[in-house]
């Protein structure tokens, strides 16, 4: 969540379901929702009395990443905006958060960060307890890159949301370890760990490599027609603090994540140079509430341009 200015909707037909936003892509969700009136930003006493008892506040944050740069920006939100609001919702300070993109560059914005209040209030109900939040909060930088350099917010808008909400008891309640708001906690889990993994690449620090992997952890990759296998402890002498050369213009994207109970499989595409990139892949498994990366394996990718 960001607390920058918002736009209030100043309309009671602003009240809309939001279930059908709640999915990756979301250009046509977004095209549909009703036409708004928005005004300048309100007070939490006005919010609440238009918004009543029975609807709760819905902010969408729109982005628009720099180019190319989509999925960096994805990995920012998640590695700050997440990691703080994650600790919002543990506090009970509102329901959820949520990523949508649109997967493409075009259009005037090409992401949504999505957070859900708990009443009408909306973020005027907890900015104090924000503050302190975000207060303790340390930026982590993707490949170096500060949220400037990795895209812009377009817009803020804020929308009200009517009961019954698809969160609500009487819908049924997941059993615990499933359903969306887990799945969320667990991908942006796995993440971190992946943040970890390039933190290291980038600076050539051993501690975010050792936090990321397991000890006992094995490495394989291909070399040409060879198999090249490191231990875990010969694959970390590689990080003595000092970046290898070109280690920060290296571009490092998450293609996939994959989570199935207590292990997780991370695609990712490493590119050095318009004609060079590695493919890799990372098994991942919850050791006591821990994400840590147990296999790493890697190979040139099939996407490396000619010429």
């Amino acid at each position: 969540m960001i607390d920058t200015p918002i736009k209030m909707a100043n309309s009671p037909n602003a009240l809309v379901s939001i279930d059908s936003l709640r999915r990756r892509r979301v250009v046509s969700a977004i095209l549909a929702l009703p036409v708004i009136a928005f005004a300048g930003a309100a007070s939490s006493g006005p919010a609440f009395q238009q918004g009543g008892p029975d609807a709760r506040v819905v902010t969408l944050t729109f982005l628009k990443s720099a180019p190319g740069r989509l999925s960096q920006l994805e990995r920012y939100v998640r590695a700050n905006w997440f990691a703080m609001d994650e600790i919002a919702v543990q506090r009970g300070l509102f329901v959820s958060y949520g990523w949508f993109d649109t997967g493409s560059d075009e259009g005037p914005w090409n992401a949504i960060v999505m957070v859900t209040y708990r009443d009408a209030r909306g973020f005027a109900g907890i900015q104090d307890a924000w503050s302190e939040i975000r207060a303790a909060h340390r930026e982590v930088r993707i490949d170096g890159a500060t949220q400037a350099d990795l895209g812009r917010i377009v817009e803020s808008r804020e929308i009200f949301e009517r009961t019954p909400f698809v969160t609500a008891p009487d819908l049924g309640t997941p059993p615990a370890g499933t359903g969306p708001d887990t799945a969320l906690a667990d991908e942006t889990a796995v993440r971190a760990v992946v943040d970890k993994y390039f933190e290291g690449g980038v600076t050539g620090n051993p501690e975010p490599i050792r936090e990321a992997f397991l000890p006992s952890a094995r490495i394989e990759g291909l070399r040409g027609d060879q198999l090249v296998t490191w231990s875990f402890d010969d694959y970390v002498r590689n990080f003595d603090g000092t970046p290898a050369p070109g280690a920060d213009r290296i571009e490092r994207n998450v293609t996939r994540v994959a989570i199935q109970g207590d292990s997780a499989t991370v695609q990712l595409r490493l590119r050095f140079s318009p004609s060079r990139a590695l493919d890799e892949q990372l098994l991942l498994l919850r050791i006591n509430g821990q994400w840590r990366i147990t296999y790493k394996s890697y190979t040139p990718s099939a996407q490396s341009l000619i010429g």
